[in-house]
Formats: C-alpha cells, sequence, structure tokens
C-alpha cells in the first residue's frame, strides 16, 4: 500500500490499567463493565481511550473498532479482550487528545502483543482540487498484531498506560476517488504513575447525564458512552458558575486526567450550551467551518461539517450542517483556551473563517440532509494540525514560539490559504508521546509534529495556534511476522 502524499501523521489508542475500582463504579449504562478473561489470578482495571493526529486534508475520520485484545503468547493462551462492544469513534477532532471508549477489568498477567481489527472506516477529506469528498474506504488486512517491548505486566498494583498510535499516512492510501484503510501503529507501556502528565489528559464532549457533589457523568456525543469524572477543589469551573447548577442534557467539555487509584479527574468543566431546558440532551455539533456568508459586510451564517453532535435530535443527521447567526447569538470560549492566554473579546462572529474548529448548540430544524441549527451560542473549539518546525523554538519555559509548515494537501491550506501557521506554548500547554518541555524547545527544524490547540484569525489572512498539546510523531512499528495478519 502506498501512503497518500502528506506528511506522516499519527493516530493513538490508549489503554490504562489503574489499580482502583472506582473508575468501573462510574460506567454508566451505555458503557458496560465488562470482566475480561484469559489471564491469571487478580484482575486490574482498565480504561480504553483513543486519539489522533489527522492527515491535513482530512475534515472528519470514522473508524470503527470491531476488537482491540492482549495477548500472553503463551502456549494455548486464550487472548484477552479489551473491548466489550465493537465502537466507533470519531478521530480527526482528537488530534493528541485523548478520548475513553471503554472502561473494564483485565487480568493478572504478562502481555507480548496487541491485536486490533478495524470493521469500518468512513472519511470526510478534501481532494486535489479543494472539492469536499466523502469515501468508505476499503479495508485492506483490517487486523493487525504487533508486539509490546517490553511486555506489559499487570498486577492488582500496577497502574498501567498501554499506547497504540496509529499512522495515518500509512493507514490511509487515496488514490483518486478510492480510499483505502489499513492500520499501522506503535506501541509503547508504562505505570500511569510514571508518565508525563500530558500522557495522562482525556476529553469527553457530550450531554450531562448526572451531577454529584464530586461527580459529574458524561454522555459521549462521540462513541455514545458514559464516563463518570471526579470533582474536587482543583477542577476549573466556569466563573460563578456551579457544578450542582449544570443541568441534566446541558452540553459539556470536560478535559480530565487518569490518576494512580483509577479514577478520572475532571480538570476543567466548559459548559458548551445556553438552552434551559434540563432533563433533556440540547442539539449542538462540534466540527470545522467550510464556509461563512456575510450581509452589509456582517457574518450571518455558516457551514460546518459536523465531526461530533449532541442531542437526540442530531442522531439522523447527515452531511454539512448551516448554522444561522443573530443579534442574541453569544460567543464563548472553553476553559482550556483562556488558560492558554485568550482573552473573552477574542473571538466573535467577525473571527468566524474557513478551517476553525467549532463547537454550537441551538434550535435544531430543517431535514436530515438539510439540517438548521439557530445558534445560541458558538465556542471555539480545538483543533489538530500536523506539520513540520520551520525552526527551533525560540523564547523560554514555558512560553515558547514557533512556525509550522503546514501539510499539503489540508483544508487549512484550501481554506485559509495557509503556507505556515506561527504558534505559542505557555503554561497551560502539555507534551505528550514521550515529548517534554525542555525536550520540545530542542527540536530542529523539519521535525514533524502534532499541535492540539486553539486557532483565531487575528486579522484578515494572519493566524496564531495556541498550544495545548504537542508531541512528536513517530514511524508504526513493524508487525509481528511482517504482515498485517492476526490471531484475534
Amino acid at each position: 500500500m502506498q501512503s497518500p502524499k502528506t506528511k506522516m501523521m499519527t493516530k493513538t489508542l490508549m489503554v490504562a490499567c489503574a489499580a482502583a475500582m472506582t473508575l468501573l463504579a462510574g460506567c454508566g449504562s451505555n458503557s458496560t463493565m465488562t470482566s475480561m478473561t484469559g489471564g491469571s489470578g487478580t484482575a486490574a482495571p482498565m480504561v480504553v481511550t483513543v486519539s489522533d493526529a489527522p492527515l491535513g486534508n482530512i475534515l472528519s475520520a470514522r473508524v470503527t473498532l470491531a476488537s482491540v485484545s492482549l495477548s500472553t503468547g503463551a502456549s494455548g493462551s486464550t487472548p484477552v479482550s479489551a473491548l466489550s462492544s465493537p465502537v466507533t469513534v470519531e478521530l480527526s477532532g482528537l488530534g493528541a487528545m485523548q478520548e475513553p471508549i471503554e472502561v473494564s477489568t483485565i487480568p493478572s498477567g504478562t502481555y507480548t502483543s496487541v491485536t486490533l481489527t478495524v470493521s469500518a472506516a468512513t472519511v470526510v477529506y478534501t481532494n486535489a482540487s479543494g472539492q469536499v469528498t466523502t469515501a468508505t474506504a476499503t479495508l485492506s488486512n483490517p487486523t493487525i498484531t504487533v508486539p509490546l517491548s517490553p511486555s506489559l505486566v499487570v498486577n492488582s498494583n500496577a497502574e498501567i498506560q498501554l499506547q497504540l498510535a496509529f499512522n495515518l499516512a500509512q493507514s490511509f492510501s487515496i488514490t483518486g476517488t478510492t480510499v483505502t484503510f489499513t492500520p499501522a501503529i506503535n506501541t509503547s507501556g508504562a505505570q500511569v504513575g510514571q508518565e508525563n502528565p500530558g500522557d495522562r489528559q482525556v476529553e469527553v464532549t457530550g450531554n450531562v447525564v448526572s451531577t454529584s457533589s464530586s461527580s459529574i457523568v458524561v454522555q459521549s456525543g462521540d462513541s455514545g458512552k458514559q464516563f463518570t469524572f471526579t470533582v474536587n477543589s482543583t477542577t476549573q469551573l466556569p466563573s460563578g458558575v456551579m457544578l450542582s447548577a449544570i443541568p441534566t442534557g446541558a452540553i459539556v467539555q470536560v478535559m480530565g486526567q487518569t490518576q494512580t487509584d483509577g479514577t478520572i479527574l475532571a480538570t476543567s468543566i466548559t459548559v458548551e450550551s445556553t438552552q434551559s431546558s434540563a432533563g433533556s440532551d440540547q442539539n449542538g455539533a462540534k466540527g470545522i467551518v467550510l464556509s461563512v456568508n456575510s450581509s452589509g459586510g456582517t457574518i450571518t451564517s455558516f457551514t460546518m461539517l459536523p465531526r461530533e453532535d449532541f442531542g437526540t435530535g442530531m442522531g439522523n443527521v447527515t452531511g454539512s450542517l448551516t448554522v444561522n447567526l443573530s443579534s442574541a447569538t453569544m460567543y464563548a470560549l472553553p476553559e482550556d483556551a483562556v488558560n492558554a492566554g485568550l482573552s473573552s473579546s477574542s473571538f466573535g462572529a467577525a473571527d468566524l473563517f474557513p478551517g476553525e474548529a467549532v463547537m454550537v448548540s441551538g434550535g435544531l430544524s430543517g431535514t436530515t440532509n438539510a439540517p438548521v441549527i439557530a445558534a445560541t451560542q458558538i465556542m471555539l473549539a480545538a483543533e489538530s494540525i500536523p506539520g513540520t518546525l520551520v525552526a527551533t523554538p525560540t523564547g523560554t519555559a514555558p512560553n515558547y514560539s514557533f512556525s509550522m509548515s503546514i501539510s499539503v494537501p489540508s483544508f487549512l491550506t484550501t481554506y485559509g490559504k495557509m503556507v505556515t501557521l506561527n504558534a505559542t506554548t505557555s503554561s497551560a500547554t502539555e507534551y505528550g508521546n514521550g515529548l517534554t518541555e525542555s525536550g520540545f524547545a530542542a527540536l530542529a527544524a523539519s521535525t514533524s509534529i502534532e499541535v492540539h490547540g486553539y486557532l483565531l484569525q487575528t486579522s484578515p489572512g494572519t493566524f496564531q495556534l495556541y498550544a495545548t498539546k504537542i508531541a512528536q510523531v513517530e514511524a508504526p512499528e513493524t508487525p509481528e511476522g511482517g504482515n498485517s495478519g492476526g490471531d484475534n
């Protein structure tokens, strides 16, 4: 299989095995706790998360993971499943961030390989002419087995994180109108307590299922599964907002971090909808702006491609979404964007541009093929941008400045006419995939990186990226046996 003519990017599927059962108790009805079999001795909790650094021209990529299993390699042993059932996730909006997709348990044992099977992949991308194209990928050798080196040792006292990093430039092949998908991945494992904080970050955006004085349960707008986040005095909430005041059904973004005791701590919670009807799922979508429409120099509406949707009304929506603006539409920033240095006045209707990531909420009308939202709130959303460093970053920790060349073709080069992009880091920036703050400062020109952050148009044709997470891109490993066959 030949790779598309883009820079090499990665997708990460992480399995974090923790030492306490608290996280498992918080798993909702759509994410059933499953006791996996196949190992020996006691069991440890396990949370499965997925992330992705997309190809530059991919607007959306929905992939169904049919199975993920771990093997001890012992003669006659049965692989241990890491998924209770197949799950479909949208990957392109995550970047270096991870989204949980499963909570379960895994038997103690020494695991030497991981096998993953993909049963479906649908991609929306910009073709060579800049047109938005949707394709169902042909699955070429969809099952792959990769070694764990060193082996992953799981016991009741270990908090283990297993990371499977997919390289999308080698997973997707786009030739003309033909798209094929073959998994290509890296593997690594370590105790959660020994990982960089950035490698332990997770993010879920979805409707609130319930809250208590010390937790919030959210149903992901992506996978549809429910996850519990613990809340304490360090959790950041919008000014003046109490956890108990967030209504059931509201759309929220929860940034969290896996803990060594098996829980996921909410580091920040952002309310992303303004509707007041408590108890019912509020409608909204997160995705990429495709075009903007103006009247008299004022932007009145825009078209976007949803990557995630929220609320029961959005369940059957297909294709692009029209968003109508009015004088009552509010504009807001997530808590982590404020932490990254953005001011509340830096985002409004005039700052909307093609290629920007946004989260919208409001009243839904129209048909499934031509949906319309009358926006009550527009929130700037984080997006993941692949590229290569133009030069070694400048500045002093934690505030670095750097420029990155954007991969071509890319929806940013097509819609935003960008060739290079200026970016900054802050004390809120995390580093993942083994990269540290000092390691980033020493990276040389032409190094491939993925940056997750908030992109603003500071003036017409001038853009600034505020990085919340940065990871270095690595080449995928060779599957066991030199092919993509598995034993699952």
